[in-house]
């Protein structure tokens, strides 16, 4: 995937669940990492984004999102068509 494709994404998470992130940046690996704010129930911000993505992501492309809640270190990993 181009770098334009990605900063899309990025964009994207970043107006479209404004209300639920604080941060999407890429790491190293092009992975998209996206850090929930403190003011909703992770649960619900987990339902939005998948149901969310599917208006998003073109399903040729890979993508693997780390979506990371408030202050913690563990995170849910969701991957649109995954190369391995």
């Amino acid at each position: 995937m181009i770098r334009p494709r990605l900063e899309r994404y990025r964009k994207y998470f970043l107006n479209h669940f404004d209300n639920y992130v604080l941060a999407a940046e890429f790491d190293l690996k092009k992975n998209l990492v996206v850090y929930a704010t403190p003011y909703q129930d992770f649960d619900e911000i987990v339902i939005e984004i998948c149901e969310g993505l599917v208006d998003t992501v073109d399903f040729s492309d890979h993508v693997l999102l780390y979506l990371y809640p408030f202050g913690s270190n563990k995170y849910i990993k969701i991957a649109i068509n995954p190369t391995n």
